[in-house]
């Protein structure tokens, strides 16, 4: 009976040390996929706006970083404040309000803001990275300002149609111009949110597999050992 159970308690500690290792590989393995998928891919053919998201609706994940095409009139100009375009450069940024044909809209990010802002009047055909919008306010706005680039910061009665997130300008054409003289601020693919998911699962590793480690020594230790039996000296009488 005694060497069963000493056989039964053998058992249960490789097996959990076992556990312990097998789910840190998982999760070593879940931090390998994710940087994979967080890593910059080569951007995938032009497409239409429309063909990727729909106003109204939240972006979908398929049409973030995505380069897209569009056109119609800049109906709105605001000036987007404190925006980071690299780490240690904060400037405003021109930010428009594009009108489709289709009577749906959608924000643009042109390029750094100008004293004073560059008047566009005709049509324009556009391609540029499609972003999810920005939830954090980055500044205090007034009138013609935004604290943060969302649409839901323009939705009016006469705008009551948007597409969600907003584009930053590649190519900007005006009327029957081939290209306009824009200097348009870097669009990388974003994978900020990724890489948080990817250092979380290698917390997870160091979790699980300093438990092995513990499992591992816990009989090193006097109080993980079974108690010797004190022998008790009779009397002489």
């Amino acid at each position: 009976m005694k060497v069963a159970k000493n056989l039964l308690l053998v058992i249960t500690w490789l097996l959990l040390i076992y556990t312990s290792f097998e789910l840190g590989m998982w999760q070593l393995q879940r931090a390998q996929d994710m940087n994979e998928v967080s890593a910059p891919v080569a951007d995938k053919p032009l497409i239409a706006l429309d063909k990727v998201a729909s106003a109204g609706k939240n972006m979908p994940i398929k049409a973030v970083n995505r380069i897209v095409l569009a056109s119609g009139n800049y109906t709105s100009s605001y000036l987007a404040l404190d925006q980071k375009i690299e780490p240690e450069v904060i400037v405003d940024l021109d930010v428009r309000l594009l009108k489709l044909s289709t009577g749906h809209g959608i924000l643009v990010v042109r390029e750094i803001a100008k004293n004073p802002p560059v008047v566009i009047n005709s049509p324009v055909k556009i391609t540029g990275r499609l972003y999810p919008r920005q939830n954090v306010d980055r500044a205090f706005a007034k009138g013609g300002q935004l604290s943060r680039i969302d649409p839901s910061l323009v939705v009016s009665k006469e705008n009551p149609f948007l597409y969600d997130g907003y584009i930053v300008l590649q190519t900007e054409a005006v009327g029957n111009n081939l290209e306009n003289n824009i200097t348009p601020i870097p669009s990388p693919q974003i994978t900020q949110k990724l890489e948080v998911f990817y250092w979380q699962h290698i917390s997870y590793v160091v979790v699980w597999w300093f438990m092995a480690l513990l499992l591992l020594i816990a009989p090193v230790f006097p109080q993980f050992r079974s108690p010797k039996k004190k022998v008790k000296v009779g009397k002489v009488k």
